[in-house]
C-alpha cells in the first residue's frame, strides 16, 4: 500500500486567525502566565503560517512530534508543552534543544494549554469528567492555588458509586486505581486530572464541605488510608488519560469553527 506522508487536503487555515480564536476561547489574558509559570498557555513555536492540519497529543514530546508529521500536520496542540530549561543551562540541555530543533527544521508551530485546559469550564479536562459521569459544575476547585484548576461537580440526587467508578473505568480507558471508600450514594465530587491527589493536609477539608469522590489522574501512596479514614471514594485514571479528554472536547470546537483536519496522535502512557 502506497502511503503518502504529508498529503494536504483543500482545507486550509492561518496560524494567526487559529490563535485569535483560541487565545479568545481559552479565556488568555495577561494573568495567566503569572498562574502557571510552569508551563506554556498559547503559542509556543510559531512555524508555518498556512495549516492543513491539527495534530493534538497530550505531551510535546519527539516521538509524538514524529507520528505528526507522518499524519501530515502542520501545527501540533498539546495539553503539556515543553519546559524550557534553567537559563544558566539553555544550550546544554540537549533534551530541549533537540526537540525545538526538529520543530524549526520542520516548520511546526506547537501550542499548549496547561491552566486554562485543566479549569476551562466547556472544554476542560475537569468539567468534561463531571459532565460526562451526569453531574452538574458548582465552582473551581482551589486547593492547589489562588486560582482554581479543578472543577467541583454536584448531582442533584445522588449518583451510585460503582455505576460512577464503572463510568470513570470507560472515560480513563484503563483500570488505574480506584478507592471505593466513601459512601454508595455520592452528592458532591472533585475532579483535577493529572498530577493533583489529595494531599494530607486535604482531608478535612474534603470531610468538612462532604466531598464523596476525588477523581484525579496519579496517586500517592498516603491515599489509600487516608481515603478509608476520611471516608472519601477516589479514582486516580492516569496522568495521560485523564488529560487527553480536554484535547478531544477542544477539537470539537475547532472543527465547528475552521474547516481543517484535526487528529489526536496517540503516544500511550500507562502513568
Amino acid at each position: 500500500m502506497l502511503v503518502l506522508l504529508g498529503f494536504r487536503g483543500t482545507n486550509m487555515i492561518l496560524l494567526n486567525d487559529l490563535m485569535t480564536f483560541l487565545n479568545d476561547f481559552m479565556g488568555y489574558t495577561d494573568k495567566v502566565p503569572k498562574i502557571d509559570n510552569y508551563l506554556v498557555n498559547g503559542l509556543q513555536v510559531a512555524g508555518e503560517p498556512e495549516i492543513h492540519k491539527i495534530a493534538t497529543g497530550v505531551s510535546a514530546n519527539l516521538r509524538f512530534f514524529n507520528k505528526a508529521i507522518e499524519a501530515g500536520a502542520q501545527a501540533l496542540l498539546v495539553h503539556h508543552s515543553m519546559n524550557p530549561p534553567n537559563s544558566v543551562y539553555f544550550e546544554r540541555d540537549k533534551i530541549f534543544m533537540s526537540r525545538l530543533k526538529f520543530l524549526w527544521q520542520h516548520n511546526l508551530s506547537l501550542i499548549g494549554y496547561h491552566y486554562l485546559l485543566d479549569s476551562h469550564p466547556q472544554v476542560g479536562h475537569n468539567a468534561a469528567t463531571i459532565r460526562y459521569l451526569g453531574g452538574e459544575l458548582v465552582e473551581l476547585y482551589k486547593l492547589y492555588g489562588q486560582e482554581g484548576w479543578g472543577w467541583i461537580g454536584e448531582f442533584s440526587d445522588g449518583a451510585n458509586l460503582s455505576e460512577l467508578m464503572a463510568k470513570c473505568r470507560e472515560l480513563f480507558k484503563n483500570n488505574g486505581v480506584y478507592y471505593p471508600y466513601g459512601n454508595e450514594t455520592v452528592h458532591r465530587i472533585v475532579s483535577i486530572c493529572g498530577g493533583a491527589p489529595p494531599r494530607p493536609g486535604d482531608y478535612e477539608w474534603l470531610i468538612a464541605n462532604k466531598i464523596d469522590l476525588f477523581i484525579t489522574g496519579e496517586p500517592r501512596e498516603w491515599n489509600q488510608e487516608m481515603c478509608r479514614e476520611a471516608n472519601v471514594s477516589m479514582v486516580a485514571g492516569g496522568h495521560y488519560n485523564s488529560e487527553s479528554i480536554g484535547l478531544h472536547e477542544l477539537s470539537k470546537v475547532i472543527q465547528e469553527k475552521f474547516e481543517v483536519d484535526i487528529e489526536f496522535v496517540d503516544v500511550p502512557n500507562i502513568v
